[in-house]
């Protein structure tokens, strides 16, 4: 899960601040990412208050130096107290004061400074500092301290650093830090394109960065994580499978979901044949996280995707798992307009699947049942909801007949156009299942779509009604 990376790197911030953590503390797992957060903000407090009012009238005194000489003073102080001093100075100042230093004492303070202060310091800090800065905090490997500062860093700075900073894995790792991965997006958009595919490539292509990249993708909107998902799927579709059995290995399905709903259809295709996804245990696993982070809407494009074999395989697969996790799927291709999905992996089971999924209990509610029938007409699947209406129960039967009499008989009558394809063991079912009306108007409503069909329709249903006994259509044409 995703929640697994944003408590690692608070972890890491909070090592930052106290030191080496205990190990067993950190992967106890009892405490979330704000808890961490809060423990680290607690403990930075702690570090402003010791020798706070020395520190205050330091910084009163500063106030009234030459410029040059406040530098050398800080020089003097060295970087730890000179970021205890920070807190208490002017931010137009801390300015003026930072620009004669040298890039490697900013740095130096930087990484013994409360990050909260520093982000209210950079705007008035010169770009190229802040660039050099942070190219020589990456080049030192100090991650942590580069990326708490840089969804604040201006634009100009963004660019300065870009350029500076040439290991696009370690950018990555950079963001991983920040302090508001919303922002995220909006330092992309400032990347030229060619610096962004390097910078994706080489994410997907360093085992190491994965869990970074998919960080990365599942922080952005929607139009970066399909243009960061699709350029790595056409570079080379074996990438994306070892992926996908990381995102497997270590419970980070959340974000491959997410990515994955924003391919283009021909990548779709791609990915639902990959190796991974043939696996029926990863197959499980990615069903499971569809359920449990919500997320089932973004696998209705990847079945829509297989080929017939394969969604029969993930049909199969989704019965194993249990009542709970169909219904998902199926509420959510409802409320998605997806219902022909539904149809297309009933398609796909045998009989005795078929009744098996008939026995949910959403198939007794009118809003599932409609709009299954509404698909059918529209895609031409017929016979696949025919079939299917004979397996469910006595009160699903009902209802379903009760809906296509309905408006005086409405949805038969468009039904019925779409019956080319139907065998006699379609029409035996569709007559069984319209055998459970009762009410005289819906009986009547049925005779009368029935007699406006064609000669064929028409006798087709009488006689397997007969046949069956059922008294559906008395009347006779003239």
């Amino acid at each position: 899960m995703i929640a697994k990376l944003q408590c690692q790197a608070e972890l890491d911030k909070l090592a930052a601040v106290i030191g080496p953590l205990d190990p067993h503390w950190c992967r106890a797992g009892e405490v979330s990412a704000d808890d961490i957060r809060a423990l680290r903000y607690e403990a930075l407090d702690e570090l402003a208050q010791v020798q706070g009012p020395m520190f205050r009238r330091l910084a009163k005194a500063a106030r009234f130096l030459p410029r040059g000489k406040a530098s050398r003073l800080a020089l003097d102080l060295g970087p730890l107290l000179t970021a205890r001093l920070l807190p208490h100075l002017n931010p137009l100042l801390v300015g003026r004061l930072a620009r004669p230093l040298p890039v490697e004492f900013l740095a130096d303070t930087t990484l013994q400074a409360d990050p909260r202060v520093l982000r209210t310091l950079v705007a008035h800090i010169a770009p190229d500092q802040l660039a050099a800065s942070a190219a020589h905090l990456v080049q030192r490997q100090c991650y942590v301290q580069a990326g708490q500062l840089a969804d604040v860093l201006t634009p100009p700075a963004i660019r300065e650093s870009l350029t500076l900073i040439q290991d696009d894995v370690a950018l990555l790792r950079l963001a991983f830090y920040m302090e508001q991965p919303e922002k995220l997006g909006d330092i992309i958009r400032l990347i030229d394109n060619d610096r962004l595919n390097r910078i994706i490539l080489a994410g997907a292509t360093d085992r190491s960065a994965w869990p970074l990249l998919l960080w990365v993708m599942d922080q952005v909107g929607q139009d970066l994580k399909s243009r960061i998902a699709n350029q790595v799927l056409s570079r080379d579709p074996a990438v994306l499978n070892e992926l996908i059995e990381f995102a497997d290995q270590n419970g980070l399905w959340g974000p491959v979901l997410r990515a994955l709903g924003t391919l283009k259809a021909s990548h779709r295709r791609i990915v639902v044949h990959l190796a991974a996804l043939r696996n029926r245990s990863t197959l499980e696993h990615l069903i499971r996280a569809a359920y449990d982070e919500e997320l089932m809407a973004h696998t209705l494009p990847l079945v829509e995707a297989m080929n017939a074999d394969f969604q029969a395989i993930v049909a199969n697969t989704g019965l194993k798992m249990g009542g709970s996790i169909l219904e998902a799927f199926v509420r959510t291709a409802i409320q998605e307009n997806r219902a022909d999905l539904v149809l297309t992996l009933a398609s796909r089971l045998q009989d005795s699947e078929l009744e098996e999924l008939a026995t949910l209990g959403l198939f007794t509610e009118g809003f599932v049942l409609r709009p299954l029938i509404m698909a059918a007409i529209v895609s031409g699947q017929v016979a696949t909801l025919v079939r299917f209406a004979k397996a469910l129960s006595r009160r699903g039967q009902a209802l379903f007949a009760g809906l296509l009499a309905g408006d005086h008989g409405a949805l038969l009558e468009r039904m019925l156009n779409r019956t080319d394809a139907l065998a006699g063991r379609d029409w035996r079912n569709l007559v069984s299942v319209l055998g459970r009306l009762e009410a005289p108007e819906q009986l009547a409503s049925i005779a009368e779509v029935v007699q406006w069909q064609s000669a064929r329709t028409y006798d087709t249903l009488r006689n397997y009604a007969e046949n069956a006994g059922l008294a559906l259509f008395r009347s006779r044409r003239s």
